[in-house]
């Protein structure tokens, strides 16, 4: 059977004779070509050292990988990073080792926390400490003592004030004086004591205008009339407004001048709508300043409006300060914090806190190589702790130290 297609293909065979015979005599040609060619360069010295380290490096390369230990396996130190629906963030940092220097962690524990009211308000000098000094009958200003910003004493000179009707009484006084004086050495019955009235109606009425009981008695031992007399500070404080200029002229009620005692403040605090069942008469008020950032001041309310402002929607809180010292100054924006309840809260200190665009987070150990971060939720107790209400839970390892390089790790990781 082989036998009948040989036949057939031996025709073919007999074609591609001269064919192959032609490529096997190239082939001799190429042959002795390239052997000539070798030779020729081999016999040159450089060719030779050339050739010998092309070798040497070649059979270098393959004895040193015959040799050297496997490739370690990288999968197994891979890092690896997994996102939650609910924003918590897990890592895996196999073979990093975080310096004690750098990092430092605590075990979160259950506990509570104050929970505040946080109420805006400003100062204003204490209504009930403050005197309006008005003209008591028509008069010029002579002379003025105190102004804008002084400081005086009760019964300080404010000012010298010249009136007619001051000296009108004046002059009433000194005769019905001298009256009572001529009586008295007659001792004239009846008499004596209508002059003493009169005399006593007359000091009276030199105490409405505002004469004192040392003016008084001066007049009563000298005897001589003053063309003006002594407008005096009724309190100690602080003139925190001058009505008028020396010379002015001023009627019955005019003012003069406001006098203000500043080391007794008022807080003026705004409490809105759904905070109004949350405050009280008597509740201690805690209010921190811009100018004193690291101080805190206590304030006791002694007033809760009755009806909610139309215009801020807001009630009106009203607290006394002592302001001994001097620190605050009255239209001063003051932000006030009430206590208001407690709260269950895992309290953490303010570095383990990462503020992200709306959202906090903080950074928990999970493993030896293993962290996770979790976003966190609650308020700041003071400058140095943070109360945790929803993100952590008791007997966690927190990041305390080093948490804000830590999250550069996750930012990384998340890119």
């Amino acid at each position: 059977m082989f036998k009948k297609y040989l036949d057939k293909l031996k025709p073919y065979l007999e074609k591609l004779q001269p064919l192959a015979h032609t490529l096997r005599e190239k082939g001799m040609h190429f042959y002795r070509h390239v052997d000539g060619l070798a030779r020729k360069y081999w016999a040159q010295p450089r060719f030779r050292l050339v050739s010998y380290l092309i070798i040497a490096l070649i059979l270098g390369v393959n004895i040193g990988k015959m040799i050297a230990p496997p490739a370690p396996d990288t999968s197994a130190s891979k890092k690896v990073i997994d996102v939650e629906k609910n924003g918590i963030i897990n890592i895996n940092l196999p073979g990093v080792v975080l310096s004690p220097d750098n990092f430092e962690f605590m075990q979160t524990a259950e506990g509570s926390a104050p929970m505040y009211l946080s109420v805006p308000g400003r100062l204003a000098f204490n209504a009930e400490r403050l005197k309006v000094i008005s003209a008591r009958a028509p008069g010029r200003v002579e002379r003025i003592y105190a102004f804008d910003g002084a400081i005086v004493k009760t019964g300080q000179a404010l000012a010298d004030y010249f009136s007619p009707d001051y000296v009108s009484a004046q002059t009433e006084f000194i005769l019905s004086s001298k009256m009572v004086a001529a009586l008295q050495k007659n001792q004239v019955s009846g008499l004596y004591q209508d002059a003493q009235s009169t005399a006593e109606a007359a000091a009276n009425h030199l105490r409405v205008l505002g004469a004192s009981n040392e003016d008084i008695n001066r007049l009563r031992t000298t005897g001589q009339a003053s063309p003006t007399f002594p407008i005096r500070a009724p309190i100690d404080g602080v003139v925190i407004k001058r009505a008028v200029d020396p010379g002015a002229y001023l009627n019955t009620g005019d003012i003069l001048a406001t006098i203000a005692d500043p080391k007794n403040l008022w807080f003026l605090g705004n409490v809105y709508e759904q905070d109004v069942g949350k405050i009280k008469v008597g509740d201690t008020f805690r209010l921190k300043v811009e100018s004193y950032p690291d101080r805190e001041f206590i304030a006791k309310a002694n007033y809760v409006g009755a009806a909610i402002d139309p215009v801020t929607h807001a009630l009106v809180v009203r607290c006394e300060i002592d302001n001994s010292d001097g620190l605050l100054k009255p239209e001063m924006f003051v932000s006030g914090t009430l206590e208001i309840g407690k709260t269950e809260a895992v309290v953490i200190p303010t570095s383990a806190v990462i503020q992200g665009r709306n959202i906090r987070y903080a950074i928990i150990k999970t493993g030896d190589t293993s962290f996770s971060r979790r976003p966190i939720y609650g308020f700041a107790l003071n400058a140095n702790e943070f109360a945790v209400t929803d993100g952590l839970e008791a007997h966690q390892t927190v990041v305390t130290k080093g948490a804000t390089l830590l999250n550069q790790r996750f930012l990384r990781e998340e890119d």
